[in-house]
């Protein structure tokens, strides 16, 4: 029969410390989620202000611009002129069967197109053209800004995650090293000046100065930096 001995002091004080490790990167992971979370809020918030102001703004400018268009309109449609061409507009579609334009509608067009000269169509044309490359410039750049946003966030979360990674390991007594060729390796950042180590199927030197180093398959050391 195998005697069983009880644990000394400083095993049980180890395997504290260990728990209390444990339950800090727990406790560092619920923080992080809320952080994370009132993070993405306060963006979402912010951005949806601008998009409401931005939004309140074009309307006032639509409104402006429709009162003026409006007020053109009505006093064009007094016109002699433009109510003897709509007769003939409207003589012209009936005779053609097709639907013709509303009073208002065909005054708008004419002051546009300058009484449906050829000029003007072509000016109405040119400007109809720039506008719509416009538009389609400003979706552009409206889906640039909401890709730079994510992936903005995206690299805050990354850069967050990596920071609480890094705080847990270090509780542990653990720092993340890069090697020659940019692999990461998590390492103890205890050991002692001028000892060599056998870790993870790899061999590892600390030199005087506490510098880590890595011995590769052909026998040559090369640094690893935290």
């Amino acid at each position: 029969m195998t005697a069983k001995f009880p644990k000394s002091p400083k095993s049980r004080l180890g395997n504290l410390r260990s728990l209390a490790a444990l339950a800090l990167i727990g406790s560092c992971a619920g923080a992080f989620a809320q952080d994370m979370n009132a993070l993405l809020q306060q963006q979402m918030n912010q951005t949806n202000r601008m998009m409401q102001e931005a939004q309140r703004q074009s309307q006032m400018l639509s409104q402006t611009m429709n009162r003026t268009q409006t007020n053109m309109i009505q006093q064009k449609m007094q016109d002699p002129q433009v109510q003897s061409a709509y007769r003939a507009y409207l003589q012209q579609m009936q005779a053609t069967g097709r639907q013709p334009m509303d009073f208002a509608t065909y005054t708008g067009e004419y002051i546009y197109t300058n009484g449906f000269s050829r000029e003007g169509i072509a000016h109405r044309n040119r400007i109809e053209s720039g506008n719509r490359a416009a538009e389609q410039q400003r979706l552009q750049g409206v889906r640039q800004a909401e890709q730079n946003r994510s992936d903005s966030m995206q690299q805050q979360r990354d850069g967050y995650i990596r920071n609480q990674q890094e705080a847990g390991r270090g509780l542990m007594g653990q720092s993340t090293y890069s090697g020659p060729n940019g692999t990461q390796t998590a390492l103890p950042h205890t050991w002692q000046p001028n000892t060599s180590h056998v870790y993870q199927g790899n061999t590892y030197r600390v030199n005087e100065s506490g510098q880590y180093y890595v011995r590769s398959a052909d026998g040559w050391w090369h640094p690893v930096n935290r």
